[in-house]
């Protein structure tokens, strides 16, 4: 909750190429690196267009990569990512603060005790909306999968988006179930093992960072806390946050991290 306070508030709104949002990905590269992770920034150049009806500009913006010291990048191992940028008008307290504030979390946890799979951890930029169609948002992500080296190809076994994690009684664990279920049946095995609320969901037609991944060939799963009529608006504000949301998904996610292997 104290990342996402910093993120939401501190910060606030971070369009993709903003000053803010590079403060934002200094400081995620900063904790990053405090836990022990090796932390690299990928260049992304965006194109122009429009974010919630407001214009904004071509430029350059970055994906926050962190590997555990001990990365080989020829192993099986997982992708887990969350989008740091905003729409212009929201400081993101759900979209995508919430997602961001768990990313490290789950990162300082995983620096303490050992996951089932080594992980990268990804904080994307430019996954928000700047044009229509499939090709106008998840700039970042599907940067990212499109440079990736031919062994992280081979070795990738699967990606965990973690995004609008923060309002909602249930946790919904999505995809669109292009490429298998195995990441998503781990973490509704997860929920029913804590005993905390979860349901699987195929969604066509939403984005997350997710998709880039599923649409080549890889095994996701989208964690999300349903639908907020505040999102996308200078209403997503740190309040809109609800804890409760925030300790479930967490603890699902942790509970999968620290145990599956696909």
């Amino acid at each position: 909750m104290a990342q996402d306070r910093l993120l939401s508030v501190t910060v606030g709104p971070r369009e993709a190429t903003s000053v803010a949002f590079r403060r934002a990905a200094s400081y995620v590269a900063s904790v990053f690196a405090r836990l022990g992770y090796q932390v690299t920034r990928q260049r992304v150049l965006l194109p122009a267009g429009k974010s919630q009806g407001t214009p904004v500009a071509a430029g350059p913006t970055q994906n926050v990569i962190a590997t555990p010291a001990e990365y080989d990048p020829a192993q099986p191992h997982l992708v887990v990512g969350a989008h740091l940028d905003t729409v212009v008008p929201s400081p993101g307290g759900n979209d995508n603060s919430s997602g961001s504030a768990m990313l490290l979390e789950l990162a300082r946890l995983a620096s303490i005790e050992r996951t089932a799979m080594p992980i990268v951890w990804v904080a994307f930029s430019g996954e928000e909306r700047r044009r229509p169609g499939v090709s106008g948002a998840a700039f970042g992500s599907r940067f990212y999968v499109a440079h990736l080296a031919a062994a992280e190809r081979r070795s990738l076994r699967g990606m965990l988006s973690i995004d609008m994690v923060g309002r909602g009684p249930i946790a919904y664990v999505c995809h669109e179930s292009l490429t298998g279920d195995g990441f998503v049946d781990g973490l509704v095995a997860s929920a029913k093992r804590l005993r905390l609320r979860a349901q699987k969901r195929v969604v066509v037609g939403f984005f997350s960072d997710h998709s880039a991944f599923e649409r080549s060939g890889f095994v996701v799963a989208w964690l999300w806390s349903g639908e907020d009529p505040k999102f996308h608006t200078a209403r997503d504000t740190f309040g809109n946050v609800q804890r409760s949301s925030v300790d479930r998904i967490g603890r699902i996610a942790w509970e999968t991290l620290r145990s599956i292997r696909l």
